[in-house]
């Protein structure tokens, strides 16, 4: 029988019930539902056939045009549409108008700012060491140019298999444009360290683990540094298999033997099984390797002599016949649905093991996963299906009938409000008041640190992703939000109802700040006209038109003495849970 680089049988592969370790099918039947007028695309085969199962139906009423627009405008880019745009595509009654708004977005240069703030999240971007060494916190003066590098790939549609490569090493056969995505390989390093004065061998096995807790999370949806100290209780992954991933990134950093002035020697100096986890009692050298349940070959089938280990590592993540990519292709396509539902088909984007959530759609998972693969990787083809579907289309509703067996949507018979994540409403409130600033790329706009805080002023005015992500340092406005855990790879945030962001509604400066500059905006572009303004702020804000009750108030709250009238209205809608809200 064939051995692996450690001596460890690769073939056959080692059995496993969990459902995200078995093998794609070659084609993935969709569901027949006939007659049906309401499927648009096979995303809604998936859907109706699951809801029919279960006795329940979607609501088959497509939202409005203006609640469209503000979907799809705020999920792919991140920013509210304009008026014009608003307007146009309200009047265009051509069986074209929301696929041509589709492309248009997708074409958007601010498509990369929204979806690659997603993937920082995931990789656990920051721009600082880390939360552990608060008073020397120091800040990595090239890692934007990691962020850049993300924002234009996701821009270009790189291949995704071609985009986890270059987080590690790309083949030579890239070398066109090995220049243009080369600080991708900064994934390696964006985690945490420890303190100046911590033992370098608790410095050196910190760093380890990041890596390799990071890459499983991040690309595979496995939690592998649940083996760091024993076999993993629940999920196929041994401790040995563990340290086999740590040989991968044993000479990507070195770390100096001394804590501050004192030294102190590295005990482990080659990739070793650590016995309990513990650097003080090393136990058998290992080679790289990879998880045994997702090999189909031998090891040496990806570490050949003309390949580097990384480069190895990445040709086995993504290798769909032989290696781990059909399990990379159900993790990605579920971070997609994701963030257009608000909840992946899998709920546990970063857990497809025992303990994270089973699909809840899984012919639908492996038809993406399916579809991404046969695609070429490219990721732009996919947000287009998903957008386009009826399912993404359709509108909320207030009935209470299918409550009882599914309150929470998990089957997608209507579409559930969506808050935006903390950046998003930070953009939207600069876009809203005009001020935002267009320009991409660059040194990162410094937030401060933990002993000096920085305003939000004019000169910070760009999109949130190019804040700088300080582990430290709590910018003023994105604070308020949930923003993710920068020490960690994050797959979902928290978006709930928060009392602290209300009282930032109701008191916060920069917000009063931001009313005065919309109540200029208005009153620039629609004149002194109150019915005028009250309807410009609605599209602004809103994306929509007032209904009659919200014109009569609006008219009543306006009346009297000019002064601060237009101020205090504009502050007042800002403050309204639907300008955080996507419906």
């Amino acid at each position: 029988m064939a051995l692996s680089l450690c001596g460890v049988s690769a073939s056959p592969l080692r059995e496993s019930d969990l459902w995200s370790m078995q093998a794609l099918p070659g084609e993935v039947a969709i569901p027949a539902v006939v007659g049906d007028r309401w499927v648009v695309n096979p995303v809604d085969n998936f859907i109706l056939s699951k809801l029919f199962e279960r006795g329940l139906h979607p609501t088959r009423e497509e939202a409005d045009r203006y609640t469209l627009i503000r979907r799809l405008s705020l999920g792919l880019t991140g920013l509210p549409p304009s008026v014009p745009d608003i307007r146009q595509f309200v009047d265009d009654e051509s069986e074209e108008a929301y696929a041509n708004l589709v492309e248009r977005l997708l074409k958007s240069s601010h498509f990369g700012e929204r979806w690659g703030r997603h993937w920082l999240d995931v990789v656990r971007f920051g721009e600082s060491d880390g939360v552990l060494t608060v008073n020397e916190d120091k800040v990595r003066g090239n890692a934007w140019k990691f962020r850049d590098a993300v924002i234009r790939a996701f821009n270009e549609d790189l291949p995704f298999d071609k985009f986890v490569h270059y987080h590690l090493a790309p083949p030579a056969s890239y070398e066109p444009d090995k220049a243009r995505y080369a600080e991708l390989r900064q994934f390696m390093h964006l985690g945490t360290r420890l303190q100046n004065n911590s033992d370098p061998n608790d410095k050196q096995f910190h760093r380890l683990d990041d890596m390799v807790a990071t890459t499983g999370t991040a690309f595979l949806g496995f939690t592998f540094g649940c083996a760091r100290c024993h076999d993993h209780p629940v999920d196929p992954m041994s401790t040995e298999e563990y340290y086999q991933f740590t040989a991968f990134y044993f000479d990507q950093f070195s770390v100096a033997p001394k804590a501050s002035r004192k030294k102190i020697d590295l005990v482990v100096k080659e990739p070793r099984v650590l016995l309990k986890g513990s650097w003080r009692s090393p136990g058998k050298a290992v080679s790289p390797g990879f998880l045994q349940v997702l090999m189909r070959r031998n090891a040496d089938y990806w570490l050949g002599e003309s390949q580097g280990k990384l480069e190895g590592l990445g040709q086995w993540l993504t290798d769909h016949e032989n290696g781990a990519g059909q399990l990379l292709a159900r993790v990605i396509v579920n971070r997609l649905w994701h963030h257009h539902f608000g909840q992946g088909l899998v709920k546990s984007p970063n857990d497809f093991g025992n303990l994270g959530a089973p699909p809840s759609h899984p012919r639908l998972l492996d038809f993406l996963a399916r579809t991404l693969i046969n695609g070429n990787w490219q990721l732009k083809p996919l947000h287009r299906m998903i957008v386009s579907s009826a399912t993404y289309r359709q509108s909320s509703s207030t009935g209470t009938a299918f409550l009882e067996k599914d309150a929470d949507n998990v089957l997608l018979w209507h579409r559930r409000p969506q808050r935006l994540e903390a950046e998003a409403i930070r953009d939207q409130l600069l876009s809203v008041a005009g001020v935002l600033r267009s320009e991409m790329f660059g040194p990162s706009i410094s937030i401060g640190n933990y002993k000096t805080e920085v305003r939000d002023e004019p000169s910070s005015w760009r999109r949130s992703v190019y804040l700088q992500a300080h582990r430290s340092a709590k910018h003023p406005t994105l604070s308020l939000f949930n923003p993710p855990d920068m020490s960690r790879s994050v797959g979902a945030r928290a978006t709930g109802a928060d009392p602290v962001g209300a009282l930032f509604a109701l008191n916060a400066p920069f917000g009063w700040k931001m009313s005065e500059r919309l109540a200029k905006r208005i009153e620039e572009e629609v004149g002194d006209n109150r019915d005028q303004q009250i309807e410009h702020a609605y599209l602004l804000l809103l994306s929509r038109l007032p209904n009659e009750e919200e014109r009569r108030l609006g008219r009543e709250l306006l009346s009297g003495e000019p002064g601060r009238l237009l101020v205090n209205y504009c502050h007042l809608l800002l403050g309204l849970n639907e300008f955080i809200y996507v419906n």
